[in-house]
């Protein structure tokens, strides 16, 4: 996920190279890494200048050291969304400039660099939003995602800290959808080689039933998704909310959905 973004110094200081050792590196020989935008689970998001072009770009990268019996598995998924999310072009999608290994297996990511806020962060700011807004908002999702599903592709992890509001012209809420780290080709070679280890992947609050019972995912799941995220903008808060996330689960395979 690209973060809105502090100011990057010139260069970084010898207390946060020591810090993080990549930090003032060049990765693949043109992107120099200036400072940390986000951090994850599985790596971080670096503000980086990419030579000789000097564009600055988001550039994700996968923690070397990460370790865990299913390591093979993000792996694959690291370059599968990068090598999909590269052939995709609508102006709603985030752009993906590059991606590769380094010889010591970093694997990286350059993205445009993205100024502004999460759906999620204007949520918890603005909601209950105006109508007209959140449609607004939900149209340019979709439109991303039709993109997406005509290549075959589901994005199967939409909440609104994947869905990115920039300033564009005089559009204070123009959307870029992030993080196709889950997403899944609708083909079922694809589909077995990255299940097969059983892993649990999405956000509970807005999977919809087949993804929850580990039914084949089609459109239509990221289009549940679509319709929770909207659900939430008009109300503030999610159809379904439990005490843990089985219950939670559970509500969203068997209980009706509140007006």
């Amino acid at each position: 996920m690209v973060q809105p973004t502090p100011p990057a110094l010139p260069h970084a200081s010898s207390s946060s190279a020591k810090e993080d050792p990549l930090l003032g590196r060049t990765i693949s020989d043109r992107f120099k890494i200036l400072s940390v935008v986000a951090r994850g689970g599985m790596g971080k998001v670096y503000r980086a200048e990419q030579s000789p072009l000097g564009r600055v770009v988001a550039l994700k990268v996968l923690q070397p050291n990460y370790a865990g019996e299913n390591e093979p598995e993000f792996h694959k998924r690291f370059f599968m969304e990068a090598s999909i999310v590269a052939r995709l072009t609508h102006p709603n999608t985030v752009t993906v400039y590059d991606y590769g290994q380094t010889p010591d297996g970093i694997y990286f990511m350059a993205m445009e660099l993205l100024e502004g806020k999460t759906l999620h962060r204007l949520i918890r700011e603005a909601a209950p939003m105006e109508p007209l807004r959140a449609l607004h908002i939900l149209v340019q999702a979709c439109r991303s995602l039709r993109e997406a599903h005509g290549h075959g592709v589901i994005h199967r992890d939409l909440k609104p800290a994947n869905l990115f509001l920039i300033r564009h012209d005089d559009d204070p809420d123009f959307v870029k959808v992030l993080d196709f780290g889950l997403v899944k080709r609708t083909d079922e070679t694809a589909e077995e080689a990255l299940t097969k280890t059983g892993l649990f992947m999405g956000s509970p609050k807005y999977m919809a039933p087949e993804q929850i019972r580990g039914d084949r995912c089609t459109p239509a799941t990221d289009v549940y998704a679509l319709g929770v995220i909207l659900y939430e903008m008009l109300s503030g808060k999610v159809p379904f909310e439990r005490n843990n996330s089985a219950n939670l689960l559970l509500a969203h395979v068997n209980d009706p959905v509140p007006s």
